[in-house]
């Protein structure tokens, strides 16, 4: 999977009293823009910010960004402070006038030093055609047996599928996949993994797929094998 990283200048570190909306929009390019983008609108597998005010109080948002959720890491280092600041902004409150969302500028947060870096970046955007395929040449995902006494690559097959355009006759392309494989005494190997949801079983000495079944979302790890009744 190719990429698209941009550089960007960051906002300068205000010198006045501001409130915390435009102070929060100094810590969106610190913190969030690497994956939620310079507008917001998400990247790659990161989503988009816009609206989250009508989902989230500022006493929810503090909570989310001190723990995390899913992908998100969480934040616990963040000052209180900051996080008021950053939900000011990323929560769309700037009509607030109340005293508690004006942050003067002796009370900046002390991570914004005047000797920061002045660029950021946008994040990891996929490079993708205007159809939302990878913009470069497949197959765009594979599953690779290898001899691991000689190194000898044995076999290489395309992983993954876009359902339509299989219909269109579109030979295999391989989809983006993240887990593992898990490969039996018996010459199976069990694998998810891939973006289109499906569990396989796969001949492990010539890469032929012997069974396919759709999950409810796509598994992103390696399948467990447990032994029961001797089987």
């Amino acid at each position: 999977m190719a990429w698209v990283l941009k550089l960007v200048k960051r906002k300068p570190e205000p010198k006045q009293v501001t409130t915390n909306f435009q102070a929060g929009e100094i810590l969106y390019t610190k913190y969030c823009m690497g994956c939620h983008g310079p507008d917001r609108m998400g990247t790659g597998d990161n989503p988009s910010l816009i609206g989250v005010g009508q989902k989230y109080s500022l006493d929810e948002f503090q909570d989310l960004v001190s723990t995390g959720r899913r992908m998100m890491p969480g934040f616990p280092q963040i000052s209180k402070e900051e996080k008021v600041a950053l939900g000011a902004y990323i929560l769309n409150i700037e009509s607030k006038k109340e005293d508690e969302y004006l942050l003067e500028s002796d009370k900046m947060p002390k991570e914004i030093p005047i000797s920061a870096p002045q660029y950021g970046f946008t994040g990891y955007n996929k490079f993708l055609t205007k159809d939302g395929y990878p913009a470069i040449a497949p197959p765009w995902g594979t599953l690779s047996a290898i001899n691991l006494n000689t190194g000898e690559l044995v076999w290489k097959i395309p992983f993954g599928e876009y359902e339509e355009l299989s219909k269109k006759g579109i030979p295999v392309t391989g989809r983006e996949n993240y887990g593992g494989p898990v490969v039996t005494a018996g010459g199976l190997i069990f694998v998810v993994a891939t973006a289109d949801g499906k569990f396989r079983a796969i001949n492990k000495n010539n890469g032929k797929i012997l069974f396919e079944t759709d999950l409810p979302a796509p598994g992103v790890a390696t399948p467990a094998v447990y032994k029961a009744g001797n089987k």
